[in-house]
């Protein structure tokens, strides 16, 4: 069982939603069956896959973490910057 739970990882990557031409992040467990997730930011991924990381105890690919808390970390200081050219 645990040789079964070592192989599987949860990951994320964007991809081109088939609704629209934007990007949205697809949600995975690598060597599974379960149904892929779909989220339309980096935060509502990460707060996906730590979800999915509690309910079924598989390891997040740290390529994935990495990525992810890269993106956002870039986006809340761009949001930053932009409120402070903003208040001046």
């Amino acid at each position: 069982m645990d040789n079964q739970k070592s192989d599987k990882q949860i990951t994320a990557q964007l991809v081109k939603s088939n609704v629209s031409e934007f990007l949205v992040w697809e949600i995975a467990v690598t060597n599974s069956r379960r149904k892929k997730h779909y989220c339309k930011n980096a935060r509502k991924a990460l707060s996906f896959i730590f979800f999915l990381k509690k309910e079924t105890g598989f390891p997040i690919e740290h390529d994935t973490f990495r990525h992810l808390t890269a993106i956002i970390r870039k986006q809340l200081a761009s949001a930053a910057e932009k409120s402070t050219t903003e208040a001046q």
